[in-house]
């Protein structure tokens, strides 16, 4: 493996413990609504992104998927978190 393999690897690498380091911050502010909180902004900025005429995702899901999957969980996780104050 030449050096130049090595590092492109190494990015790679970097990338993908960046992405986690991320999602971890994001958990650690958060916390006990992280899925809530992060699937709401998820959906918030990809219909941004789509309403300013994005067409490059780089999510695992492409249009309109990803933004449907995020706001179902959404919705899953405000009802959630209201459903146990309604029933009191």
């Amino acid at each position: 493996m030449s050096e130049w393999d090595r590092q492109q690897q190494g990015q790679k690498f970097e990338g993908w413990a960046f992405t986690f380091c991320k999602a971890a911050f994001l958990v650690l502010i958060f916390q006990r609504f992280s899925l809530l909180a992060l699937s709401g902004l998820a959906t918030l900025f990809y219909l941004l992104a789509a309403w300013k005429g994005v067409t490059h995702w780089r999510c695992w899901a492409k249009p309109p998927w990803v933004t449907l999957f995020w706001a179902a969980i959404f919705g899953w996780q405000v009802w959630a978190t209201i459903h146990p104050l309604l029933r009191h």
